[in-house]
């Protein structure tokens, strides 16, 4: 009979996972940032990570990068993405 619940992870599986995924609030933040500052013509968005876990940040660094953003100055408190760098991608063999 124990074997029939020891399918339902633990709390802490469940836990871990969903700190690892950004919630719909930080991407909208994010999303608000680029576009206030595409906007507004600065050369620089600056995104704010407080209340980001670790593995959040990481996540939102590798999105950004994925989708063409060059980040300039990446800290725990913080991310500052250049909007005017030029995107240089390689081409992989």
């Amino acid at each position: 009979m124990a074997n029939k619940y020891d399918k339902i992870p633990d709390y802490k599986v469940i836990k871990s996972a969903m700190q690892q995924e950004l919630t719909d609030k930080q991407i909208e933040y994010v999303k608000s940032e680029i576009e206030t500052a595409a906007l507004n013509n600065d050369d620089k968005v600056y995104i704010e990570l407080i209340g980001v876990t670790p593995n959040q940040k990481r996540k939102l660094g590798q999105i950004l990068k994925e989708k063409g953003y060059q980040l300039e100055v990446d800290s725990n408190l913080s991310i500052l993405i250049d909007l005017k760098a030029p995107v240089v991608r390689s081409k992989r063999l």
